[in-house]
């Protein structure tokens, strides 16, 4: 029996998008591998994060809803993800006529940038907010509102850009969206390590460390998904329009970078609050004993150090002398009200 083999017959298109499938279909795999992992990350943050007791406490109930809600832009972004890679890969593995022209034509394909943005926009809303409340200037906020609203208008023309099938104005209006990202954050960073640093001119060593800590954290919190935006701005500006797709790597990772940025902060926060919290109770329940429990360093704030031991005490003791005048008696004699239980008193001088 003569062996065969299969011949179809692709036009050029489908033919360049089946030869250039490292590109066309290995970047929506591989963006959607990274994604999974960094739900893992993220899952396991709010874990950590509902764990702590001050978490439903005062402003911690409305971090609550907060932490929902990015919670569940994760979960849809990664299903997203998966959707696309099974449809494409899977779905239209056979039909490339179908399989090239979804990633202009799906809604769930095409609106994967505007999800990303969605979430970035949101967790940069905390930031500024919180900036807000430190820097208590509404000329500090203002250009942050502006670059994050401009960033988002130019997501969505980028969407209108590929619907329409205008490469130019996609990669146009995806700069300015990723421009704006990256000097939000920026400005956001700065802003805050600004206000934080006009703080610490109070000399107390305990103010020193907490803005330290602070410091730390927001740089710590900042970095990922700043760094993240500023290679995927540069990717999508070098790589040309025949490997524009592998910029995905980055910009389907910053969604969940950001979320991962927001649960870091609000986990350092709890922690730190929790040992607060532990500390003064240990303080109370030592009744004047030389013993306070310490908590471990958390590693978001910094180390928290122990008190050290004081080697040194001073003791102070108070001797009350009660002196009655003998023109009055014996203290049997006073009246009740005159008797002094407490030592002495400003009417003495009078008698």
């Amino acid at each position: 029996m003569a062996s065969g083999s299969s011949v179809i017959q692709l036009i050029p298109p489908s033919a360049a998008f089946v030869e250039n499938r490292t590109t066309t279909l290995g970047t929506w795999v591989l963006a959607g591998f990274f994604d999974a992992i960094l739900l893992g990350v993220v899952l396991c943050q709010v874990t950590t994060f509902f764990r702590y007791r001050t978490s439903s406490e005062g402003i911690g109930r409305y971090y609550r809803w907060l932490v929902l809600i990015v919670t569940f832009m994760s979960v849809l972004k990664t299903s997203q993800s998966i959707a696309i890679v099974w449809i494409q890969n899977v779905q239209d593995f056979m039909d490339p006529d179908v399989a090239r022209t979804l990633v202009a034509k799906a809604w769930w394909q095409v609106s994967a940038p505007i999800l990303t943005a969605t979430t970035g926009i949101i967790v940069q809303s905390f930031f500024a907010i919180r900036f807000y409340m430190l820097a208590r200037n509404v000329f500090f906020i203002i250009p942050i509102v502006c670059s994050m609203l401009l960033g988002y208008a130019g997501i969505c023309l980028q969407l209108n850009s590929i619907i329409v099938g205008n490469v130019q104005a996609k990669i146009t209006w995806l700069l300015v969206h990723l421009v704006c990202v990256f000097l939000t954050d920026l400005f956001i960073t700065v802003g805050t390590c600004y206000a934080l640093s006009g703080r610490n001119s109070g000399g107390l060593a305990s103010t020193t460390s907490l803005i330290h800590r602070l410091l730390r954290l927001v740089f710590e919190s900042a970095i990922p998904p700043t760094v993240a935006a500023f290679i995927d701005l540069i990717m999508s500006q070098t790589l040309g329009s025949a490997h524009l797709l592998w910029h995905l790597l980055f910009n389907y990772s910053l969604a969940k970078l950001y979320v991962i940025s927001l649960l870091y902060t609000l986990n350092s926060i709890n922690e730190y609050r929790d040992g607060i919290s532990q500390d003064r109770t240990a303080s109370s329940g030592s009744r004047g004993n030389n013993l306070r429990a310490t908590k471990r360093g958390d590693v978001e704030l910094g180390s928290v150090r122990p008190l050290a031991h004081k080697t040194d005490q001073v003791y102070v003791q108070t001797q009350i002398v009660t002196h009655v005048s003998p023109s009055v008696g014996s203290v049997e004699e006073r009246p009740h009200e005159d008797v002094k239980t407490s030592g002495w008193q400003p009417m003495d001088w009078e008698k």
